[in-house]
């Protein structure tokens, strides 16, 4: 891999999901993980690793409190940091699954994409000069899923026709806040991102399932893109679960393209065994993935899409050891990538310092209780603070770092 070439990134997780029901809590990562309080500090310790890039999310709930009111107190600061800093280079994340709490229903307000990109058009007035690397919307498969298809999170719609509903209307937000950003930052890059998924089987009588969800992973880039027509494999099925031709068309007729293909690739949640339960329901469970497995999710969004593509997220929950282990692996499934034509042009572990868990919106037990390990700072509680604590894959990441910049392979 060519130094000029592969960014060495770092991601510091922003998930805000904050409007709740049913006995939830809110789930903002940058509160309770004491970010509000300790972001100067924590971009620092960013820079100091050694990092080029960073995703960076905004909470847009916090920033439109009220439709087309916008207060940039908090974010002014941190994006003058990046200003400051530019060696630091900022993949701002627009949206990470939450809304503001007027949008009624969310993601399924018929006026969701129209307001994302008030949003996205309003942020890059204020910041496009030097800001200009931008993911409209990141990881609409998983937003489709736990707000479409589980019922999870808000506006906790269930099913295939959830999902789809979900998904075209996240989708049609990329398209028109691309536009949007565009039509004021004329040079700004356009970083896709959606979580990565393979889907496999022992049973021969479940091919036919395997090729259709390892088809329905690309849906977003396939509609952002205007690629599904009358045609297309996935056509049908959307039309099975409620998506009209109508949307369809509008899709074909309005498409735009990512500069970088943005793969988030988890080995522990990416791979998918396709089986059938004891009542006979098709299932998919979790197993572990390799390497290997990215190498086949990256290389067919390469030949479909032929554009860069960049690891946007990685990480393994577990012990250093075992993340150390996994930073290893995945590089070395980047250089043989490289090797083979697709350019693989960074990496991103995420999230810098370990997350809170999803599960603590339902479960009762403390932030402290609900810590996981993927980070390379650990989060170590004192007296009511969050301290940030390197640890040895954070010293490896480094160490890598260095030798790629001093002209090593790797």
């Amino acid at each position: 891999m060519k130094n000029d070439q592969f960014k060495w990134a770092v991601g510091i997780e922003n998930t805000f999901v904050t409007q709740i029901a049913k006995g939830e809590r809110a789930l903002d990562e940058y509160e309770l993980t004491q970010h509000y309080d300790n972001w100067e500090a924590d971009l620092n310790l960013a820079r100091e690793s050694g990092a080029s890039m960073i995703r960076y999310g905004i909470p847009w709930y916090k920033v439109e409190q009220n439709p087309d009111e916008f207060n940039w107190d908090w974010t002014d600061q941190v994006m003058g940091y990046f200003k400051r800093h530019p060696s630091l280079t900022p993949i701002i994340d627009l949206v990470h699954y939450g809304t503001p709490h007027w949008l009624t229903n969310e993601f399924a307000n018929g006026h969701y994409p129209k307001m994302v990109a008030r949003f996205a058009k309003a942020f890059a007035e204020r910041y496009g000069e030097f800001i200009k690397y931008y993911t409209p919307l990141n990881e609409p498969y998983v937003t489709a899923e736990f707000s479409g298809l589980n019922s999870v999170w808000p506006p906790y719609l269930e099913g295939l026709a959830g999902f789809y509903q979900i998904m075209t209307q996240v989708s049609k937000g990329i398209i028109l806040t691309q536009q949007a950003i565009k039509s004021v930052v004329t040079d700004a890059v356009f970083i896709h991102v959606d979580a990565t998924k393979r889907y496999v089987t022992h049973e021969e009588r479940l091919n036919s399932e395997v090729v259709l969800w390892n088809e329905n992973r690309f849906v977003m880039w396939e509609l952002v893109q205007g690629c599904i027509n009358s045609e297309h494999p996935l056509y049908d099925f959307m039309i099975t679960y409620g998506v009209t031709p109508e949307t369809l068309e509008w899709f074909l007729s309005h498409p735009v393209e990512p500069d970088i293909v943005g793969l988030n690739y988890y080995p522990q949640f990416s791979v998918h065994s396709i089986s059938r339960d004891s009542k006979g329901h098709i299932v998919f469970p979790h197993v572990m993935g390799t390497g290997k497995d990215f190498k086949e999710i990256a290389a067919e969004a390469f030949k479909r899409y032929k554009k860069p593509v960049m690891i946007t997220e990685t990480s393994f929950r577990g012990s250093e050891e075992e993340r150390i282990s996994w930073l290893n692996s995945i590089l070395e499934a980047c250089k043989e990538l490289n090797e083979e034509g697709i350019p693989i042009v960074g990496l991103t572990w995420f999230p810098f310092f370990d997350l809170v868990d999803w599960g603590y919106r339902t479960s009762g037990k403390s932030v402290e209780d609900e810590l996981l390990p993927f980070g390379l700072y650990s989060l170590e509680s004192k007296d009511g603070k969050l301290n940030r604590k390197k640890n040895r894959v954070a010293d490896a990441f480094e160490d890598l770092i260095r030798y790629h910049n001093e002209g090593g392979e790797r």
